[in-house]
């Protein structure tokens, strides 16, 4: 390929990577809809740091070596799915409208988004395998280097701010509090949707 042309291939190849329904974004427009989209930031960005990270290994060739570890990465999933259940079990029980978010919160969504997609190592063997269709990895220059990881995690953050920005205008529509907790117990089965969908995965 020309360079402007390994260029778009790596940019709508990984935008509909990024855009396609999955269970991470289940759980991102579930998180929206219960808690506001302010507050389903920190899990946004745990998901696009844990896509990062694989696209890290996938651009420095460590494929096989994520894959040679993939128990430990099996753990991370689970762990991920463990969270996302307590977290419907929340939903399912909480009030008409959402508590201001506390650090801890914050710092739980994040790790409980990064789960997401750590706990997912087949993600670095498609980056691995989109890559060397656009660039030369065997001579990668810093600048393309800076422009994949810059590049990924730009389409990235854009695609999951979509999700957070429809989901929040969808949630606006909601007003009362009857609403608010079939709203809260519909997110509950979202999340625990999304919890199966990734435990199913092999």
């Amino acid at each position: 390929m020309t360079g402007w042309d390994a260029v778009w291939f790596f940019i709508i190849s990984f935008t509909i990577a990024a855009a396609l329904p999955g269970a991470g974004q289940g759980a991102l427009i579930a998180q929206v809809m219960s808690r506001g989209g302010r507050n389903a930031v920190p899990f946004a960005i745990g998901m696009v740091s844990g896509n990062f990270l694989w696209l890290t290994a996938a651009v420095l060739g460590l494929s096989q070596l994520a894959l040679r570890f993939e128990p430990v990465f099996i753990a991370v999933k689970w762990l991920g799915v463990a969270y996302l259940i307590f977290l419907a079990f929340r939903l399912w029980n909480a009030g008409a409208m959402p508590s201001v978010p506390r650090e801890t919160d914050k710092a739980q969504g994040f790790l409980s988004g990064a789960f997401l997609t750590i706990g997912n190592p087949k993600a670095v063997v498609f980056f691995g395998a989109i890559l060397p269709h656009a660039f030369d990895m065997g001579a990668l220059s810093l600048q393309q280097l800076s422009f994949i990881l810059i590049g990924g995690v730009s389409i990235d953050l854009a695609v999951q701010t979509v999700y957070v920005l429809v989901a929040e205008r969808a949630r606006r529509l909601v007003q009362s509090e009857r609403h608010m907790r079939i709203v809260n117990r519909c997110s509950a089965g979202i999340i625990t949707g999304s919890a199966v969908m990734i435990a199913s995965r092999t």
